[in-house]
């Protein structure tokens, strides 16, 4: 490689590697919001608590049933992620809905 030679000792091992180019991590949401790094995503991510509930939700539905979600589950979502939103949107509070809801307790 080009880059410039680095030297460590990691465990007692020594590791010898070359810098690579710096990383862009900006970047731009499908809605043009944009971001400079990890923490201004953080930010924007924060931003909608609710999808992020809502997709989370989905995911674990996914994984408990074993199977995937149609549009006959949307208000279940709805129903968990609002119960959930009493809570902060805590991830307990979002494990304990999903698992007392009807869409895992009959899958």
């Amino acid at each position: 490689g080009d880059g410039e030679p680095v030297n460590l000792e990691i465990n007692r091992r020594r590791v010898q590697y070359r810098k690579g180019p710096d990383v862009d991590s900006s970047g731009q949401f499908a809605d043009g919001r944009a971001f400079a790094d990890i923490r201004d995503f953080k930010k924007l991510m924060l931003a909608d608590r609710d999808q992020i509930a809502r997709c989370l939700t989905e995911k674990l539905l996914t994984y408990a049933t074993g199977r995937g979600l149609d549009f006959s589950d949307r208000p279940a979502v709805r129903a968990i992620v609002a119960k959930a939103g009493e809570h902060q949107y805590g991830f307990r509070s979002l494990i304990h809905e999903v698992v007392q809801s009807e869409v895992f307790r009959c899958k």
